[in-house]
């Protein structure tokens, strides 16, 4: 029997994101470890998806705050 995670999705605040560099960066950092997110810089958030026996949203925040972004959770997160 094959058991199939179901993808989890999280809703992350970028305050200091303020240019479509940061997007690119920031929508980098989510899919080098393995999410999906759709990046906006008009709300200044992500919406993240993630298969959780993968990685974990940790894995996602730090990837992102490795490029100096401040990351909090925000309404909607796991």
């Amino acid at each position: 029997m094959i058991l199939v995670m179901p993808m989890v999705k999280a809703v992350l605040k970028i305050p200091n994101m303020s240019c479509k560099h940061c997007v690119m960066r920031i929508t980098k950092a989510i899919e080098r470890v393995g999410a999906k997110g759709e990046v906006t810089l008009e709300e200044k958030k992500a919406v993240v998806e993630f298969d959780p026996g993968k990685v974990t949203l940790d894995d996602i925040i730090n990837a992102i705050k490795r490029y100096g972004y401040e990351v909090e959770i925000g309404e909607g997160g796991c």
